[in-house]
């Protein structure tokens, strides 16, 4: 699963739990989200690399390929990075620190916020264009 796929997935479940907490007037599902990206933002076990890892564990035999090669792009390796910290981990950590605020500040005019977080990722999934991550690669992430 790549990154991009991954964004569609992110975007499209975000839209079915708005519309799942809206109807049902609960906010546990969004905060589950939220601690979803938290998690993975922290920690970088993303579910595109963990599947690209066991997808790839069970094509190769280990000692054909090395996996952690698979995954690193050959700028990363060659070190061409400012701020050792990924962009794709930047941009979950923003998004759940963004999808945070109307949970925190519960204000009328907030509601949209997490309807067009849904669709941005949405778009940057359809596209394959996510100008919060062109953004931190210019400001030095990896």
């Amino acid at each position: 699963m790549t990154e991009r796929t991954f964004r569609i997935f992110l975007g499209a479940g975000l839209f079915v739990l708005l519309y799942i907490s809206a109807l049902m007037g609960r906010t546990d599902l969004i905060l589950f989200y939220i601690g979803l990206l938290v998690f993975e933002g922290i920690t970088n076990w993303r579910v595109p690399k963990v599947l690209t890892l066991v997808m790839h564990k069970f094509a190769y035999n280990e000692s054909d390929m090395n996996t952690q090669e698979l995954l690193t792009p050959a700028a990363e390796q060659a070190g061409h990075f400012n701020i050792p910290f990924e962009a794709e981990r930047a941009l979950r950590l923003f998004t759940a620190l963004v999808l945070a605020v109307p949970l925190i500040f519960p204000l009328e005019l907030l509601w949209i916020i997490p309807w067009v977080v849904a669709s941005m990722l949405l778009l940057a999934g359809l596209t394959n264009i996510c100008p919060l991550v062109m953004i931190f690669r210019r400001l030095g992430f990896k």
